[in-house]
């Protein structure tokens, strides 16, 4: 049974952090020699990282395929990429300054198939960095976000962090192969979320095997991102999806009023 795995980073001018992402992947308990952990690092027009690639051999239960982006296209247009040239049976996100945990593929992969699901999706652990006068050093960590899997309520808010889901190439296909909106800086995950589920059941586990780094001077790509349009834009793409239309229009208006904007000058 094909059980091939592919990891999908982006990477933009961040080669220490890359490098020790890949480490996480390379550390990783799941070795299969009949499918290999197919890793592809997406360069997204920043500066080469080939030779933080070549640190990194093709052995029996690893490989990497690089790519090389002449113009930043964003982490929309860098996962699309990936996803295309991805020849696994299960797909994972990872951003260059995340890790993935020692068992997190092995894991992933047997709640797939021990579930029979498509789609599984794990919980993360917020690292947060501190800057020092050598570089940046982590001062805590604590769960990033913990919410349970409805139809409804993804329609709502994000179901975790980029790097907690496992989804297979069925789930993918049964969605029309839908892509990530390579217009939105923000939000493109929660998106790309909605629309696998709203074929497929996301199987909650309820388990930490990954970090996701914060770092407090806001250096991070999500630091200073204005969310509320892409907010809009996914609130507008989504609701009529909805099996109960008036709580998911409540709470999607609600959370909009929140932040001084009024639904109805959106159409919403």
């Amino acid at each position: 049974m094909n059980s091939k795995i592919s990891v999908i980073i982006p990477t933009y001018n961040r080669p220490e952090l890359l490098q020790r992402t890949l480490n996480s992947v390379f550390d990783q308990s799941y070795r299969n020699i009949n499918f290999p952990i197919e890793i592809i690092v997406i360069n997204d027009g920043g500066q080469d990282v080939s030779d933080i690639i070549e640190k990194f051999p093709k052995t029996l239960t690893r490989e990497i395929k690089y790519f090389q982006n002449e113009k930043n296209k964003g982490l929309a247009g860098a996962r699309n990429i990936g996803m295309e040239l991805a020849t696994g049976k299960y797909f994972v996100f990872l951003d260059d300054d995340d890790i993935l945990l020692p068992l997190a593929l092995e894991f992933r992969l047997w709640k797939m198939k021990n579930l029979d699901a498509e789609i599984v999706y794990t919980r993360a652990l917020l690292d947060i960095w501190g800057k020092t006068e050598t570089g940046y050093q982590s001062i805590h960590k604590q769960l990033y976000w913990d919410s349970p899997f409805d139809k409804d309520l993804i329609l709502i808010q994000n179901i975790a962090p980029c790097c907690c889901p496992m989804f297979s190439r069925k789930a993918w296909d049964d969605s029309e192969n839908y892509k990530m909106d390579e217009n939105m800086t923000t939000t493109e995950d929660h998106d790309f979320w909605i629309a696998l589920s709203r074929k497929t059941k996301f199987h909650e586990l309820k388990l930490i095997d990954c970090e996701c780094s914060y770092r407090k001077d806001k250096t991070q790509m999500t630091g200073n991102l204005n969310f509320l349009p892409n907010w809009i834009i996914t609130f507008k793409r989504w609701r009529h999806t909805a099996k109960d239309l008036n709580y998911v229009v409540e709470s999607q208006n609600r959370i909009l009023r929140r932040v001084g904007v009024n639904p109805a000058d959106y159409g919403l």
